[in-house]
């Protein structure tokens, strides 16, 4: 017997405070979009312009707010923010976590004096030497927690994810699997024909409530800390670079990399495969968006696209010139002709004595 969990239309209304109409008794096994949705499945019209796909959706219920209008033979649920009702949805809808049993399993390493009392420690996990994992916190197989560090409460390190010597690590943080942090940071001198290595002895504080995503990579500071602000969330295939500072309530989009010694202010938002230079301080609120290469400082609030990135308004109309380029190319060709022309026709023209 599946242990999928289900529930009904009015008892969904009922928990997410919504206005049911329509068929309260429709069960409701599954979310998805309104092109894959099936009779047992939910489905979400989180704008207006959705409307005619959700029409036309099989999804035996739907959420929508109050503005919006469909057929009268449709289970719909209406409430104020259909986007954030449906993540109550999936959250209820998922299935049974894949839990670590509290304490220690047999396989794994665990130095004699790190703490890890209420934690839950998987299969082939090292704990080194003056470690700290508060209660509460999960490590799945094969993670790597170096020396001295310390990791918060109610933490989930997924598998094969590796924590370096003495990175601090908050509450409520998540590591997706194979994340490195605190790995050395790419800091070399060119002596000699060769490439001398800088030490990289400082560390990386992860302050409460990030998340981190899978592959990417934290680097540890030259000296003093990388750190990563409290409520940031970073995508799979991020690189971090030494001596970072990322301000709280950021998004960093999957394949960005920040250069060394380059700082966010709060709530900023990278998008896809954005490159930061090193030492530029990129404003609160500001945004970047997808491939853009930022080498300059970024003001706070800025939009910003391109290589070099440059004030949005700006790229769209530069870009605008540019889709004209042809047309203009094609005039400059017709008038030089003709130029050429008008000047063939004085060269033949008999001239006057004066």
């Amino acid at each position: 017997m599946s242990d999928q969990p289900s529930i009904t239309a009015e008892e969904l209304a009922h928990r997410l405070g919504g206005t049911l109409r329509g068929d309260g008794t429709r069960v409701i096994r599954a979310v998805a979009t309104l092109e894959q949705a099936g009779p047992d499945t939910l489905s979400w019209v989180g704008s207006p312009d959705f409307l005619p796909q959700a029409s036309k959706s099989k999804a035996g219920v739907l959420l929508v707010t109050e503005g919006c209008s469909l057929p009268p033979d449709r289970t719909v649920i209406r409430v104020t923010d259909p986007d954030v009702a449906v993540c109550e949805v999936l959250e209820y809808l998922a299935p049974p976590p894949d839990r670590i049993p509290p304490g220690v399993h047999p396989t794994a390493i665990v130095s004699p004096d790190a703490v890890v009392d209420g934690a839950a420690i998987g299969a082939h996990v090292h704990v080194g030497p003056g470690a700290t994992v508060g209660a509460g916190t999960q490590i799945y197989p094969g993670v790597y927690v170096g020396a001295r560090v310390t990791i918060g409460l109610d933490c989930v390190l997924w598998p094969n994810v590796v924590v370096r010597e003495r990175v601090t690590i908050g509450d409520r943080v998540v590591i997706h699997p194979n994340a490195t942090v605190g790995a050395d940071g790419f800091s070399y001198l060119q002596r000699d024909g060769g490439h001398r290595k800088i030490p990289q002895i400082g560390s990386v504080v992860i302050e409460d409530d990030v998340e981190i995503g899978a592959n990417s990579a934290i680097d540890r500071a030259r000296s003093g800390v990388t750190r990563i602000g409290r409520g940031t969330k970073i995508d799979n295939l991020v690189q971090i670079g030494h001596n970072v500072e990322v301000g709280e309530d950021c998004i960093i989009i999957a394949q960005c990399g920040i250069g060394g010694s380059s700082s966010l202010g709060h709530h900023v938002i990278l998008s896809g495969q954005v490159a930061i230079t090193d030492h530029l301080r990129i404003g609160n609120g500001a945004q970047i968006a997808a491939k853009s290469l930022a080498t300059s400082d970024i003001p706070d609030g800025r939009v910003v696209r391109g290589i070099p990135a440059t004030d949005n308004h700006r790229f769209l109309r530069e870009q605008a010139s540019v889709r004209k380029f042809p047309k203009w190319m094609e005039r400059l060709r017709t008038l030089t002709w003709r130029v050429q022309r008008l000047e063939e026709q004085i060269s033949d023209t008999p001239q006057k004595s004066a």
